[in-house]
């Protein structure tokens, strides 16, 4: 996951858009020369987040940045606009020819740091219809980190991956309470009981742990524990980033060889 430097129109946006360009295709290179299958993008230092409409000066620029990794990376490319800026996150996959967006909020309602975020999966897929643009995956978080779920404390994990598969997703994306944490295993073990689509843990991923959470789950979001000390808005250590790929290809390739894909109650 490369976190963008702050956009135009956000409080920490220093005036530089060439700055922030080539710090996000700088990131890009090394995750390819780390052997990564898969890049998102987020506007992760556009602090403090807000909902939709985004400043059309920041969307512009997060444009000109994906359509140029577009060119360098030929692995699928993914991107998530925050907060819950999913039609935005949609309409630049669209245009860049991206390959899937990250939704917080896809089903049910949750409240996010800029208040309460209602669900979108009607208004998102309408769009992608509309758009003629299909091919485009959703990714949904469900129970996502970094939000109030009172509103629906009566629902279970698996009840939203149930109404996320129902309501049409095209993944689901299970996390913990906040950045950088892992989410329970018991969580990632409900969700691929619930569905058949794919499950991706989007937090709290590390060298350490990876080998544990491996066969519990079909994709993973990793951010914050290839940054300097781990901490989620630092810059990438490469030397980080390569001794997590070498635990991860080695571990994947042996579960692989065994064929033990299917999770199980420890």
């Amino acid at each position: 996951m490369i976190a963008v430097l702050p956009l135009p129109g956000s409080p920490l946006y220093d005036g530089y858009d060439g700055k922030v360009v080539d710090q996000a295709l700088s990131d890009l290179e090394v995750y390819k020369n780390a052997g990564v299958d898969s890049i998102l993008f987020e506007n992760d230092h556009d602090l403090p987040y807000i909902q939709p409409p985004l400043d059309e000066k920041g969307v512009a620029l997060m444009m000109e940045i994906v359509k140029e990794a577009r060119k360098r990376f030929d692995g699928p490319i993914g991107i998530q606009m925050l907060e819950a800026a999913n039609i935005t996150s949609l309409e630049i996959a669209v245009e860049a020819d991206l390959d899937y967006i990250r939704v917080e909020a896809f089903v049910f309602a949750h409240v996010g740091g800029s208040g309460i975020i209602n669900g979108s999966a009607g208004k998102i897929l309408r769009r992608r219809k509309e758009l003629q643009a299909e091919h485009i995956k959703v990714f949904a978080d469900v129970k996502k980190k970094h939000g109030s779920h009172s509103l629906t404390i009566d629902l279970d994990i698996q009840d939203e991956v149930m109404q996320a598969e129902f309501f049409l997703a095209d993944g689901v994306i299970v996390t913990s309470q906040f950045t950088g944490i892992h989410p329970d295993k018991e969580d990632v073990v409900k969700a691929k009981r619930a569905t058949k689509l794919p499950v991706l843990i989007g937090s709290g991923m590390t060298a350490e742990n990876i080998q544990d959470y491996l066969a519990f789950a079909d994709g993973f979001i990793v951010g914050s524990y290839f940054r300097k000390d781990g901490r989620f808005l630092e810059t990438l250590e490469p030397e980080r980033l390569h001794a997590f790929m070498k635990v991860f290809v080695s571990a994947r390739k042996s579960i692989f060889d065994s064929g033990n894909m299917t999770p199980t109650k420890e």
